[in-house]
């Protein structure tokens, strides 16, 4: 039987699995329609904290109605399971047909790029900051109907799993140089999440790319992207004006809002002129060269000397008497503040020579970068991995020199990187036909190392002996040297009965009640008896009336005879009974 949430939503079929939840197609029997089912993975299930603000932001993404947005249409609880209902939309997501396709024309770069930012400008203009825009989050149907999906969501997910001092939240080659550094997102950041979009769009790369996150998320903060027309020259010029504002990297050099990115895109495709940008006089003077549209750069303002040159007298001896001395005291002071100014340059050489290391050791390397570049210190290329326990993910480990040491200027202070707990996945062994040693085994072959604390309980579905119950879960993502406990079988749980009186009853019919009706263990002895009649019960250990439990083992002693001899059978049964 399938599996149906909240008694309404029936799985169909697995469709794909995230850092943060297993994606179903399930249909809604409520309604008879199909929809989507995000199913939170189970080491978010224990954080109450994390799963109040998810609920929270959820029901604030329900709030966006808008055809470029996929619809939230329910957040529920099954069990321990904390899932949220989605429109379901057939077709594919837009990192797939970049990968397919791309680069793909100005037209339909810019055809894609407009219906993803009606859905930001919708959310924006609702006070919701998507922080994750990226090709894997949009969803492109057969007739080339793009919407956006998980507003809100990664803003619930980095609340839990992040601080805001550094971590990179969703792929980090569309992560904007403010969420690089952990700084809050903003509404540009998720401009220039779209603008790496557009830009992969039309190149069919992205601008910035690395062996590691790190490494790319230093390259957002530190280097220029290549000019897409560098990769392909049949971009308009106007084009790619628009997709270099988008990925400024200072936010007040990027659109400052969502509307007007639209309306620059929607400019283009009309044949109009795009929004003009102009430069403060205070810019950069060697920054002339500026793409059709980006805008007019204003000139540095040349004034005019007024005065005229009066005519130049002949010298006398006088003259050139007095011009010597005047050139006598300009070369003495020229020579004397060249002296000072080596003098000063030395002074300085020597005051900076040497500085203190900070100490960057549980930050992000791009806050590390700039706590190093204050000192002026840089970062080794050559860094370290290690897996951690202790130290989440992109977190550093360890730094040589310490923090706190005397180097000189422009060291290179190499970092070790904590990729996080060594992690696997936990197989099942909770199934009810593994032993305690193949569950064992099995923990062991998939590279778990801890001590197994083993725990056991009745059941009356396991048999005795064999794994009833796992913690972790099966197929949970687990350390490897993480705490495993095992719930071993009992069997049937033992219920307290009262001994029955089977005094004076064959010890057939005695072992019947007791085996039988009462789930005891029967052991059955013979005595002589002159008394009982042969096979019939003398006594019982325990006695009749005493506590036992079910599967406890009880012992009866029967007649071997000879039996009464003076009594007749009626006798014998008056004699047993008393």
């Amino acid at each position: 039987m399938s599996k149906i949430f909240g008694g309404r939503y029936e799985v169909l079929e697995r469709i794909g699995a995230g850092g943060m939840a297993i994606v179903y197609k399930a249909k809604d029997i409520l309604l008879n329609r199909v929809v989507t089912i995000k199913v939170l993975r189970e080491q978010f299930v224990t954080d109450e904290d994390f799963i109040r603000r998810f609920r929270r932001e959820a029901q604030s993404a329900a709030s966006l109605s808008h055809p470029n947005i996929v619809s939230v249409y329910d957040v529920g609880k099954d069990g321990d399971t904390e899932y949220i209902v989605m429109e379901y939309v057939e077709g594919r997501n837009l990192k797939e047909i970049i990968r397919e396709y791309a680069p793909l024309s100005t037209d339909q770069s810019i055809n894609l790029g407009l219906q993803i930012i009606e859905a930001i400008k919708n959310a924006h203009e609702h006070h919701i900051i998507h922080r994750d825009i990226k090709p894997h989050n949009i969803l492109v149907t057969v007739d080339g109907h793009a919407k956006v999906t998980d507003f809100g969501i990664a803003r619930a997910v980095s609340s839990a799993t992040v601080t805001h001092t550094g971590d990179i939240i969703g792929s980090v080659h569309y992560l904007s140089p403010e969420q690089a550094k952990g700084l809050q997102s903003n509404e540009q950041s998720d401009i220039y999440s779209l603008g790496i979009i557009l830009y992969e769009l039309i190149t069919g790369k992205v601008p910035y790319d690395g062996e590691t996150p790190i490494t790319i998320a230093l390259k957002h903060l530190q280097e220029q992207p290549v000019l897409p027309s560098k990769i392909n020259p049949r971009i308009e010029r106007e084009f790619e004006a628009v997709i270099m504002r988008a990925i400024a990297k200072s936010p007040e050099q990027r659109y400052l809002s969502a509307k007007d990115l639209l309306e620059d895109l929607k400019h283009i495709q009309a044949g109009r002129p795009i929004t003009q940008m102009e430069t403060s006089p205070t810019d950069d003077p060697e920054a002339t060269q500026t793409h059709k549209g980006m805008g007019k750069v204003l000139a540095p303002i040349t004034v005019k000397n007024s005065m005229e040159k009066n005519p130049v007298l002949k010298d006398s001896p006088l003259t050139k008497l007095k011009k010597m001395k005047r050139l006598s005291w300009i070369m003495s002071g020229l020579i004397l503040a060249f002296l000072l100014l080596i003098g000063w340059m030395g002074w300085s050489y020597i005051r900076v020579e040497t500085t203190k290391v900070p100490d960057v050791i549980g930050k992000t390397v791009p806050i590390a970068q700039d706590f190093l570049a204050q000192a002026n210190l840089k970062l080794s290329p050559d860094v370290d991995y290690e897996y951690n326990d202790d130290v989440e993910k992109d977190r550093i480990v360890d730094q040589d020199p310490k923090g706190d040491a005397t180097v000189k200027v422009d060291r290179a202070i190499k970092i070790v990187v904590s990729k996080g707990p060594d992690v696997a996945i936990f197989p099942n062994v909770s199934t009810g036909q593994m032993s305690k040693l193949d569950a064992a085994n099995l923990i062991a072959k998939a590279g778990f190392t801890a001590n197994i604390d083993y725990d056991s309980k009745p059941s009356s579905i396991v048999p005795k002996d064999y794994v009833s119950g796992q913690d972790p879960a099966a197929d949970a993502t687990w350390p490897k040297d993480g705490p495993i406990k095992l719930t071993i079988s009992e069997g049937p749980e033992l219920i307290p009965i009262y001994m029955p009186n089977v005094i004076g009853k064959t010890s057939a019919d005695a072992t019947k009640i007791l085996s039988d009706d009462n789930k005891l263990v029967v052991r059955a002895e013979t005595q002589d008896s002159t008394t009982f009649p042969t096979g019939v019960v003398m006594s019982t250990t325990p006695n009749p009336g005493e506590a036992v439990k079910q599967g406890d083992t009880v012992t009866m002693i029967v007649s071997r005879g000879p039996g009464p001899v003076a009594y007749g059978s009626e006798a014998n049964v008056t004699l047993a009974q008393r």
